[in-house]
């Protein structure tokens, strides 16, 4: 579902106007969950998808219609009788799908749907909060409100007054639910506005520094087991899309002040894997001044003892070094560069479900 977010900021960063359609209310049985969404471009393709059959057909018309009068619906639909079978349902159910039109020109859709790729991107959380508003509109200013976690909101949802207060208290527990759901909020006029909240959890962000052999199979291993992955180096024949075509990102900067200006995020997975140790120390110098979940360096104990004990020359602390998973990987004898990233992305592994215990259990493991 947060894809399709992302998706969106493309879109309208590109030019191009939209109209998304977002299942925000069901009962009983439905072809996708609370929170699907798809959305209709202005030629009438779509990108997404809400359970396909008739639903979807009758959604994809209304959705093109209220694109071009610039008018945000709720459709429902009861699916019964043929609705079932085209949907793969087992039996009937009623659902609601939110209808809204984006637009290109509009700095409000520009700003939060640029600051909701941003957190995707990052490997952050955030609460997307949209009143469900029918009406025509030229703007998302005053309909849509993200509440990153940790940092300012962004956009604004106007006529609601207690939506601030409540936010501030409930902000923790929607976002630890990690479910969709429908808010009722009481207006300035008196009335209940129902507020869809969807609460927006990035994958984890590997940074991989250096692109050397080693780092190719760590690479495709920590896109295989669900992180996103920003690959790093200064050598422009070694970070590139053609060497990475499974990265996220792909960077070409100087090692000596890289993390500068980046904003790695507290969820960032940090791998050193450079070419040589002093271009390590200094990666390592920067990654230890950011919040991060996870910094890990490559190399003997003989090479890390010694960058660790320039570090320590220079001011960090021993707590600082600490942090510091270096040999980095699991100890399983590993020596080929496949065997090392086999190590390393296990290690990884272990730590993000050490860090969000909630992810165990869920689908086959040991």
């Amino acid at each position: 579902m947060n894809e399709i977010l992302l998706h969106v900021h493309q879109e309208i960063t590109n030019g191009r106007d939209l109209c998304l359609a977002t299942i925000v209310n069901q009962l009983g049985s439905a072809p996708r969950a609370l929170g699907a969404s798809f959305y209709v471009r202005q030629d009438g393709s779509i990108n997404g998808t809400i359970g396909g059959g008739r639903l979807e057909a009758d959604v994809i018309k209304a959705a093109a219609k209220a694109l071009a009068n610039r008018e945000s619906r709720i459709v429902h639909f009861r699916l019964k009788g043929t609705e079932i079978a085209e949907t793969d349902m087992l039996c009937g159910g009623d659902v609601d799908v939110y209808l809204e039109p984006v637009l290109a020109a509009d700095p409000a859709a520009l700003e939060v749907f640029g600051a909701t790729a941003h957190v995707l991107g990052r490997g952050g959380r955030a609460l997307l909060i949209t009143p469900l508003l029918p009406g025509p509109h030229a703007s998302l200013r005053g309909r849509k409100l993200l509440v990153p976690h940790q940092a300012q909101a962004v956009g604004s949802v106007e006529g609601l007054p207690q939506l601030e207060a409540e936010l501030s208290l409930n902000l923790e527990e929607m976002l630890a639910r990690g479910r969709p759901g429908l808010w009722m909020q009481q207006a300035e006029s008196g009335s209940k506005i129902d507020c869809f909240f969807e609460p927006l959890t990035s994958a984890p962000v590997v940074y991989l520094f250096g692109g050397g052999h080693v780092s190719l199979p760590v690479a495709t291993l920590a896109k295989m087991v669900g992180f996103r992955l920003v690959v790093i180096d200064d050598r422009p024949d070694f970070a590139n899309r053609k060497r990475f075509p499974m990265a996220d990102e792909v960077l070409v900067r100087d090692f000596e002040n890289v993390l500068g200006d980046m904003d790695l995020g507290p969820e960032a997975y940090v791998i050193i894997i450079t070419r040589g140790h002093v271009f390590d120390k200094d990666v390592l110098a920067q990654a230890l001044g950011k919040p991060t979940a996870y910094v890990g360096m490559i190399g003997s104990r003989r090479k890390r003892d010694i960058i660790y004990r320039a570090l320590l020359q220079e001011g960090f602390t021993q707590e600082d070094i600490a942090k510091v998973h270096s040999p980095v990987g699991l100890n399983i004898g590993a020596e080929t560069p496949e065997e090392i990233a086999v190590s390393i992305v296990a290690e990884l592994v272990q730590e993000r479900a050490r860090l969000h215990p909630k992810r165990l259990g869920q689908g086959p493991g040991v």
